[in-house]
């Protein structure tokens, strides 16, 4: 709560302070986080993609190991059908025929084609083999013992449809691949089981694919630095254009309002500004006798002198939630929005008398207030606007500071009445281009009101 003393009578005024500095940062004012996104995206899609291509990879390898394996199975059943044709043709066809393969072996014949299928296995250096007959009946196994059950089982069914099928299967002898071929080009239904190690062809495959593994590993890895160098390098470089386009939008934002700034940032990219009719109140503050300060003094004198004066009046608008339009040689325009305008309008003018007169400058300045409808937005061509507040409330304002006296506040009557309910003196001026005149309220800064001010 301020308290101020116009007059004879005090003035109870309640304003807020906002610091507009303190609004919140723009996202587009902080740097692309382009380093962040390729530890957070890329970097784990990287890892990702190298896990996918060694599975991939040992996948595809141990796909084309059990192709390469049922390919040998069926190469090797081939070959013992061939063997068994060419000798004891006779007793292969009645072997596959047979119900009781068991009584077969015991008969000469029997006995000459179990020899052989032994000789066969021993040959060809398999570890086990089975050879099924209709309806899944064993008619030969390494394990004898077996030969004359049935052993129906989903490989020896897929087989018989004639789909490879195979099986990886821990046994004494290791871990060894259950491979079940139909015997090719052969008129029974004959299905051979064969045993084949996994250890071989599996180290045969990781000599292979090592290699292979590591190479793209190893060119994952070169892309992913060299991808790492250029995003830091490219990091940097936003950093840097991104610092420089914010030192040039601060230094712009000095010699332009905040309302600007702030509807340029609220529309869209290419999107035109299109103009607002808005209620505000106006300040209109002058430096008396300013010219005839400048006679005789140097230019570095003038530009200080003229930079204290406007500093203080800047300050305290900025206190007061203003909004800086221009400042036209020794004069500012400025204006407030707001339901309380008003109060927040006559606080600054408070301010900036107060303020200029404890320095004991030799110039004073004048305040014009007035509140009305104005529009906001841009004028001007294509290749050169200003974005600018124009309305009669502007010429009324600008006319009222020209009526200002040095340290004096002059301000309508409809302005003062939102700000104080007090009784005043109330004075009519005709203003020039006003058809009828206004009434307004003059307030001088006097030695009452300072010493009450500087109290508080």
């Amino acid at each position: 709560m301020l308290y101020f003393m116009t007059g004879s009578f005090p003035l109870n005024l309640k304003v807020e302070h906002m610091d507009s500095k303190q609004e919140s940062k723009n996202s587009f004012d902080k740097p692309y986080p382009l380093k962040q996104k390729f530890y957070k995206i890329v970097v784990p899609g990287f890892i990702v993609m190298a896990i996918v291509i060694v599975i991939a990879l040992s996948q595809t390898g141990k796909f084309l190991i059990q192709e390469a394996y049922l390919n040998i199975s069926e190469n090797r059943s081939s070959i013992i059908d061939r063997a068994l044709k060419h000798e004891t043709s006779d007793s292969w066809k009645e072997l596959q025929t047979s119900t009781q393969p068991q009584n077969f072996y015991k008969t000469p014949k029997g006995q000459k084609l179990l020899n052989a299928l032994r000789d066969e296995v021993g040959e060809l250096g398999l570890s086990q083999l089975k050879i099924y007959g209709k309806d899944a009946l064993v008619l030969y196994s390494s394990n004898e013992i077996q030969i004359g059950t049935f052993d129906p089982s989903p490989g020896y069914e897929d087989a018989v449809n004639g789909k490879h099928s195979l099986v990886e299967k821990d046994t004494a002898l290791g871990t060894l691949y259950e491979l079940y071929v139909k015997v090719p080009n052969n008129p029974y239904p004959t299905v051979m089981e064969l045993y084949e190690p996994v250890s071989y062809l599996n180290k045969l495959l990781i000599s292979t694919l090592t290699p292979i593994v590591v190479f793209m590993l190893f060119t994952l890895g070169v892309i992913l630095w060299l991808m790492r160098k250029l995003v830091i390098y490219a990091q940097n470089d936003i950093v840097y254009r991104t610092n420089i386009i914010l030192d040039y939008k601060e230094r712009l934002q000095q010699l332009v309002s905040r309302e600007a700034v702030n509807t340029l940032r609220s529309n869209k990219i290419n999107d035109p500004v299109n103009p607002k009719i808005v209620t505000v109140t106006i300040l209109f503050s002058d430096i008396r006798g300013f010219t005839d300060y400048c006679d005789n003094k140097s230019p570095e004198k003038i530009v200080s002198f003229l930079n204290q004066l406007l500093g203080i009046q800047i300050q305290a608008i900025e206190q007061y939630q203003g909004d800086i339009d221009k400042i036209i040689g020794d004069a500012v325009f400025a204006f407030f929005q707001g339901d309380n305008s008003e109060s927040l309008a006559f606080a600054a003018a408070h301010d900036i008398l107060l303020n200029l007169s404890k320095k004991n400058y030799s110039r004073g300045v004048g305040i014009g207030i007035y509140t009305g409808e104005v529009i906001i937005g841009t004028i001007g061509g294509s290749s050169r606007k200003d974005f600018t507040v124009i309305g009669d409330a502007v010429n009324i304002a600008s006319r009222l500071c020209s009526e200002a006296k040095e340290n004096e506040i002059v301000i309508d009557i409809e302005t003062y009445a939102a700000v104080s309910k007090e009784k005043i003196e109330m004075e009519s001026l005709q203003l020039k281009g006003k058809s009828q005149p206004i009434n307004v309220h003059r307030i001088k800064l006097n030695s009452v009101f300072q010493e009450f001010s500087d109290h508080y």
